[in-house]
């Protein structure tokens, strides 16, 4: 990090600090949130946050006709969970993610890590009802996200030392956030700018996460836990029905611009450049679940039509809507499900075999064998096909 990549609209400034081992170095410290210097009569913010807005009420309206939407929004909310834990080097995938859920065997630390995300949101989920999205809160959500993991990440607290982004060395970090001293400030500001800013919602979002970024609280874990974040906050608002918007797939495949927008805002003070991107990451993402939920809604109905008859058994249909929250199934968790005998419970798995809704050739883990809904999976985490996507963005 270099002080001369500062410049004079730079929204912070640097401190002069020294590392563990007692060489000097600078880091960044950033203004007050309320403070971001947005040009928000530029026609281009208009445009995207108009598509932004579009996109998010035709992704309301479409939830808004289904019937039990929580059954797909728990593939959405696993999918952003690998996703936002590749962005920081993971190689799990869903189908990983899933096997690891019913079976709680890991086949990977991959597979662990990407299931406390998973966890993290789920009890952010239910804590969001009681909780400000702030310094209570993210330390809670910290010791979910990290707890079992590497012990030198300190769940739960903020750090109490300096942290660097990219190499640990002050000539090859990309970025060296703040000095530990300021973090509780800056995240009290942070908390309430996101309780009482009258701003914009998406855009008020935008400017949040580039400031919980620029604060980094955490050892490790901030990336995961500002995307979390961003889903928190949007279900707390109430901006959708239900918690079916995820960005993770956008930063993932347009990685590096996720990392230089939000450099630019430090360096440069590139406000627009930064909420640009993010608008069009929401814009994008909402169109892309639109469409995929259609996709899972039709896939739903088209399994129920499969499986009606008057001699199928009630517990099918069931499965098959269990199926849609997590993809793969054992005879052990059918019995459990339906309260029926093994016997039982084993002719309505292979029923759904012979059907070609789960997969003939099972996963055994544990000597126990797993039955994957492979359809179900790849539809949910197939990437968006960039070439029929809108564009959003000028």
């Amino acid at each position: 990090m270099r002080a001369s990549d500062y410049t004079a609209v730079s929204p912070g400034s640097l401190a002069s600090v020294t590392d563990a081992l007692g060489r000097p170095g600078f880091a960044f410290v950033p203004n007050r949130i309320g403070t971001a210097n947005l040009d928000l009569a530029s026609r281009e913010l208009r445009i995207a946050l108009s598509a932004a807005d579009r996109e998010l009420a035709r992704l309301d309206g479409t939830v808004a006709l289904l019937d039990h939407p929580e059954q797909l929004f728990r593939g959405y909310l696993k999918r952003e969970a690998v996703l936002s834990s590749a962005i920081e080097g993971t190689h799990s995938t869903l189908a990983d993610l899933v096997l690891f859920e019913a079976s709680a065997h890991a086949r990977s630390n991959d597979d662990i890590e990407v299931s406390r995300y998973v966890d993290a949101l789920d009890y952010g989920r239910l804590r969001i009802a009681e909780l400000p999205l702030g310094r209570t809160l993210f330390r809670e959500l910290h010791e979910t996200l990290m707890r079992g993991g590497d012990e030198s990440a300190t769940p739960g607290n903020f750090r109490d030392c300096l942290v660097f982004v990219g190499q640990a060395s002050f000539e090859g970090a990309r970025f060296v956030p703040p000095p530990p001293i300021f973090v509780d400030e800056l995240l009290a500001d942070l908390e309430q700018y996101l309780a009482d800013d009258p701003e914009v919602p998406l855009i008020k979002l935008a400017l949040a996460h580039y400031q919980f970024e620029a604060i980094h609280p955490f050892r490790d874990g901030n990336g995961r836990l500002g995307r979390l974040m961003i889903s928190l906050w949007l279900e707390r608002e109430e901006i959708l029905l239900s918690p079916m918007l995820y960005l993770s797939a956008y930063f993932e495949r347009n990685k590096q611009e996720y990392y230089d927008r939000l450099l630019r805002v430090s360096t440069e003070g590139d406000w627009n450049g930064w909420v640009l991107y993010f608008l069009n990451a929401v814009a994008t993402q909402a169109h892309d679940a639109m469409r995929r939920t259609k996709q899972l809604a039709a896939l739903r109905t088209s399994y129920r039509v499969r499986l009606a008859g008057p001699r199928a058994p009630a517990g099918l249909q069931r499965l098959v809507d269990t199926l849609f929250a997590t993809p793969a199934i054992s005879v052990p968790i059918a019995v459990d499900l339906l309260n029926i005998t093994y016997a039982a419970a084993k002719a309505q798995v292979m029923q759904l075999v012979a059907r070609g809704i789960l997969k003939p050739e099972p996963v055994v883990l544990s000597g126990t064998a797993y039955y994957v809904a492979d359809e179900i999976i790849q539809m949910t985490s197939q990437p968006l096909n960039v070439e029929n996507a809108p564009i959003f963005s000028v």
